[in-house]
């Protein structure tokens, strides 16, 4: 039982990494669970930091 849950997330997290183009499927077979789950959580839930630009005659400090 174990076993298939851990196929299962293997499939799920190199599906959603196929699907955006980072690794092929030969490299992603070389990765652990662990590093296609950190790679998955990179790509996924990495919100950049968006830095608002200051107007000009902007002079709060």
């Amino acid at each position: 039982m174990i076993k298939i849950a851990l196929e299962e997330q293997r499939k799920y997290y190199s599906q959603k990494l196929l699907a955006i183009g980072v690794y092929n499927l030969e490299i992603m077979e070389q990765m652990t669970l662990s590093e296609l789950k950190n790679e998955y959580k990179y790509f996924y839930h990495n919100v950049p930091e968006i830095k608002r630009q200051k107007k000009m005659g902007d002079f709060s400090i």
